[in-house]
């Protein structure tokens, strides 16, 4: 038994190979022994090289990021505060409209009021007219001024192309340098917004200099970063790595024992490091330089970064990359000598004797990538007759791959029919999700929204939700408002979501009582019901010049109306249970009166129900409180609410579907 086993001949071979042959193989192998050590220690210092690329994209792409933040931040509070002025100045424009001051008073006092805004040091806002010529400003310097020389970075003419922008799309950002045409011009960039009741263009400029000395700053760190991290790093023994910028500035500096090596001229070449490292082009893989200065030949290796125009360079002597294995291979060859000769002699045939099973196996492991594994296998007989003829551990590993390769064949086919199974549903899922996208309603138009302040959201807790809402005009002029949540959740969930918004929009067209539609779209949805599905619903049908409202409530969380001083009431009342349950049911019509100022929120219980990682819930309370404050537009009061909850909830992962619908009369 103990001549059949594997282990046990290779025992054998390696004890002669130690006593006979070690000596023989070490002389005549020395050069490839160290061929073969100096290419690992040339691969390791070329890891190291990729691993500080690495770092260097790293710490870049987050400087990159950072400086996106900062700009997106930016142009976010931009976007608030040219949203307060243009609020203030609709005031204004009100007051004219109203009689209570005439319209070039109210103008008047909306540029004085714009002269006086303070937004900060660096930050101040202006507005124009349609010729260009400034109105007023929180920059004394621009009050009067002429803006058709003013030319944005895009080399377009600032104030008509912003001009053009705004009116078209209501607002646009761009960067400009001010004042124009001075050598010290300060970059800025600012959010445009058009004020239509005046034709007036809003701006809100800031500096761009906060976002330059902030990226300043983190280069600056990232550099000190690499100094402090590339000065403790040995490469082989004696090797260093140094980084230079195409200025010729010294960004990570060689250690004091390489003082001069840049300025150092190659004997091959006759140029200096420093004139062979600017001809690097490589960005993805090392440029190896060899380079000798007559007292000791260095591998050098190259990299150049070009985002920051820096070159990396290791600096490794020849001599380390020898060293190691000269030592070893000088100290074995001392011992072994004469052994190994003899050994080599005897050992040979018998290594080939074990080998050459091994070598069939392998070039049959090598060809097994190369096939179809989605096929029937097909063994060559010599490879399934190797279990057979080797009774030792030759004999067991081929049985093995034998094995390997039936089990191989097998996981492939089922992961095949698994990955187009899953790849199809997700596919489905994503078509529903882009139709369902496709079904909330568009905007109204601008003479609507001129008369009722609207806007909607939905968040779906899954790829798609059960939670639906609408807004249109009904025949009669009157705007018709639906919100509704649908007892399942998914897919189910969501057809029976796009029916119920179909049939409200279908039984509208001849009907504009809330409560007759109610009953309507209950009686459909309770005809073909065999899920036993359900959906609570809101209605409300808006008369945008007197403010009545008339609406109905099938067993949906009752609206919140807030008033201009920030006063929240619930309107309470159900007009009956929800729809699906059961047909010729009895819907009744409630009314209420929407005051100008006054805000109506409509939402689903995935807002009252999101819970935090303690297991509480939002609750209504605290959604009426985060209500509870005046002056807000639609959009402001939706963000404000949606805002509050993701505050509450942090992360824990969103259980049921958010939706609210806002409207506001001005």
């Amino acid at each position: 038994m103990f001549s059949r086993s594997l282990r046990s001949k290779i025992f054998l071979l390696v004890v002669a190979i130690l006593l006979v042959v070690a000596a023989f193989i070490m002389l005549t192998s020395r050069r490839d022994v160290t061929r073969t050590v100096s290419a690992s220690e040339q691969h390791a210092v070329s890891n190291i090289m990729d691993l500080i690329q690495r770092d260097i994209e790293a710490r870049w792409s987050a400087l990159l990021d950072d400086k996106v933040s900062m700009v997106r931040n930016g142009r976010r509070q931009l976007l608030q505060t040219g949203n307060i002025v243009a609020s203030v100045l609709a005031g204004y424009a009100d007051m004219a409209d109203r009689g209570v001051v005439g319209l070039g008073a109210a103008k008047g006092m909306a540029r004085a009021w714009v002269n006086h805004l303070n937004l900060g040091q660096r930050s101040y806002a202006f507005i124009y007219d349609a010729q260009g010529q400034v109105l007023a400003s929180g920059n004394p310097s621009m009050i009067d001024g002429d803006l058709s020389g003013i030319t944005d970075f895009k080399g377009r003419p600032l104030a008509s192309a912003l001009y053009e922008e705004s009116h078209t799309s209501g607002y646009g950002f761009a960067i400009y340098r001010w004042p124009a045409g001075a050598q010290e011009a300060e970059p800025r960039y600012a959010y445009f917004a058009y004020f239509r009741p005046w034709d007036w263009v809003i701006a809100i400029s800031d500096s761009v200099q906060d976002v330059i000395e902030q990226v300043d700053t983190r280069r600056e760190q990232m550099r000190s970063a690499l100094r402090d991290t590339l000065s403790r790093l040995t490469l082989a023994r004696s090797g260093f790595v140094f980084i230079t910028a195409d200025d010729d500035e010294t960004v990570v500096p060689p250690p004091a024992r390489a003082a001069g090596l840049l300025d150092t001229r190659d004997i091959g070449s006759g140029k200096t490091l420093r004139e062979l490292l600017r001809g690097v082009t490589a960005t993805e893989a090392t440029q190896v330089i060899a380079f000798d200065a007559g007292r000791d030949a260095q591998h050098i290796e190259a990299l150049r970064f070009k985002p920051l125009g820096w070159t990396v360079v290791a600096v490794v002597p020849e001599r380390d990359f020898a060293a190691p294995a000269t030592a070893v291979l000088n100290r074995q060859a001392m011992i072994f000598g004469l052994t190994l000769l003899l050994a080599l002699l005897c050992a040979w045939p018998v290594a080939a004797h074990i080998v050459r099973p091994l070598r069939t196996l392998t070039r049959y492991a090598r060809e097994l990538p190369r096939q179809d594994l989605t096929a029937p296998s097909a063994v060559p007989a010599h490879i399934a007759d190797l279990p057979r003829r080797y009774h030792d551990e030759t004999g067991r590993l081929a049985a093995s791959f034998l094995f390997m390769d039936k089990r191989l064949r097998e996981n492939v086919t089922r992961l095949m029919q698994e990955t187009t199974a899953r790849e199809r549903f997700e596919s489905e899922l994503n078509i529903a999700r882009a139709i369902q996208l496709g079904l909330l309603p568009v905007p109204l138009q601008t003479e609507v929204l001129e008369r009722a302040d609207l806007y909607a959201v939905m968040q779906p807790a899954k790829e798609v939700g059960g939670d639906l809402y609408d807004y249109f005009l009904l025949p009669n002029g009157k705007l018709c408002l639906a919100i509704g949540d649908v007892s399942d959740k998914g897919v189910p969930a969501a057809l029976f979501m796009a029916v119920t918004r179909t049939l409200i929009r279908a039984t509208a067209e001849d009907e504009t009582d809330p409560a007759a539609i109610m009953a309507r779209v209950n009686n459909r949805l309770s005809e073909n019901n065999p899920n036993l599905m359900f959906v609570t619903l809101l209605l409300g049908v808006l008369d945008l010049d007197t403010g009545e409202l008339q609406w109905a409530n099938a067993g949906h969380p009752p609206p919140v109306l807030v008033g201009a001083d920030g006063t929240v009431r619930l309107l309470e009342g159900r007009s009956g249970p929800a729809c699906g349950v059961q047909e010729d049911l009895q819907y009744r019509t409630l009314t209420a009166q929407l005051d100008d100022g006054e805000t109506l929120v409509g939402y689903t219980d995935g807002v009252t129900d999101a819970t935090n990682a303690l297991g509480g819930h939002y609750g209504a309370e605290r959604m009426i409180n985060t209500l509870a404050r005046p002056g807000a537009d639609a959009a402001r009061l939706t963000e404000r609410l949606l805002d509050d909850i993701h505050a509450f909830a942090k992360n824990v992962e969103q259980t049921d579907d958010i939706t609210l619908i806002v409207i506001r009369r001005p």
